[in-house]
């Protein structure tokens, strides 16, 4: 009977990432989907300079576009232009970047099958079995990467840390290379609207934190209708919720991970998941990493590995909670430059979240 060092379930971003860094660390691991790829996939597919900045490679043959300014809508339609010299952010295809990223992970070492689906999850004292409907796998580690339905993180204990946004997008066809990334908020309450330029086309959608606001294809159909006229014709219409929470989860199972939107790693203010499925996927590589090889607690590692990405998260929970509860209040702010360019600073790059309050605070309350 193999055991495995890892069995990583899902593979998007988060499980991709984790099994790439598990494998380049010379450990046994099999990468489980449900999907062939490349798949459809619901995801506006851009990646910011943090993000970029965190992959083990260069992603250059999977970039529709390179983003070096966008525009922020209000309700009032006014707009707040901002720039960068530095990119922003890329544009991707998401089944083209998925398919990318497992090529690279095979590449590296790890294996992978397709499955139809985990059956059931038996955790001991020192493996993990899944079994599937037509084997089961044993290893040292189990890793949840598989959306925002996890059934690993069903089977594996309650989570009522664990919340869901909504997102609905669809593609327009078109000479896209001229157009704006707009972010629009006005569309919807509790979230946005948005547009992304990707060469051939535009990807548009509607985010909201709160899917009890009743998106759906009609009121899609509708803000496309509003952007580009009753002459464009939308295509690829399709839905996908987002896992948010991860602030809130200890992350105290010491066989079992999850990452990516099955931790709820996605930034609630911006809608942002694969930074947080790449991060949240190399720690739990690394915490399994050093267990294996120094045999440290695999759990308290990923906290640790995860403090900063946690905590940020929960910042912008908050600040999510009152942006879109006060959005006019967010513009005024969005107009201080120094503020602005903080607030793209930590989009694009990383910066420090933490920080970022401290300016808002002193610039807004004159602390």
């Amino acid at each position: 009977m193999k055991i495995w060092d890892a069995i990583v379930v899902g593979a998007g971003p988060a499980g991709c990432a984790c099994a790439y860094d598990l494998a380049s660390a010379n450990k046994s691991v099999l990468l489980l989907d449900k999907s062939d790829f490349p798949r459809m996939k619901a995801c506006a597919g851009a990646l910011t300079t943090k993000t970029l900045r965190a992959l083990r490679y260069s992603i250059d043959p999977v970039i529709r576009q390179t983003i070096h300014h966008l525009v922020l809508e209000e309700r009032n339609s006014a707009s707040i232009p901002v720039q960068n010299r530095k990119p922003i952010c890329v544009m991707t295809v998401r089944a083209e970047l998925d398919a990318y990223f497992l090529a690279k992970t095979i590449q590296a070492g790890s294996a992978f099958q397709r499955i139809r689906g985990v059956g059931r999850i038996i955790q001991g004292e020192r493996s993990v079995t899944v079994a599937t409907q037509d084997a089961e796998f044993h290893a040292h580690f189990l890793v949840g990467a598989d959306g925002v339905n996890s059934q690993v993180r069903c089977m594996t204990g309650d989570a009522p840390w664990f919340r869901k946004g909504l997102a609905l997008e669809a593609n327009i066809y078109r000479d896209a290379r001229n157009d704006d990334l707009v972010f629009d908020f006005a569309p919807v309450a509790s979230g946005y609207g948005w547009i992304f330029p990707k060469r051939d086309h535009v990807n548009i959608g509607l985010y909201c934190i709160d899917p009890s606001k009743h998106l759906n294809r009609a009121r899609l159909s509708d803000y496309i209708v509003h952007r580009f006229g009753d002459h464009a014709k939308p295509d690829n219409f399709v839905g996908q919720y987002l896992g948010f929470g991860a602030a809130q989860n200890r992350a105290e199972n010491h066989r079992t991970f999850l990452v990516g939107d099955a931790g709820g790693f996605v930034d609630p203010l911006t809608g942002e998941g694969i930074y947080g499925a790449v991060i949240s996927g190399q720690a739990a590589a690394s915490a399994i990493c050093a267990n294996l090889d120094r045999d440290t607690d695999a759990s308290e590692t990923f906290i640790h590995l995860t403090k900063n990405l946690r905590r940020n998260l929960g910042i912008s929970e908050r600040a999510a909670a009152s942006f879109y509860v006060y959005p006019d209040r967010g513009f005024q702010a969005m107009k201080i430059p120094l503020l602005r360019s903080a607030i793209l600073k930590s989009y694009a790059e990383g910066f420090n979240l933490t920080s970022l309050a401290h300016v808002a605070r002193r610039i807004l309350l004159g602390d």
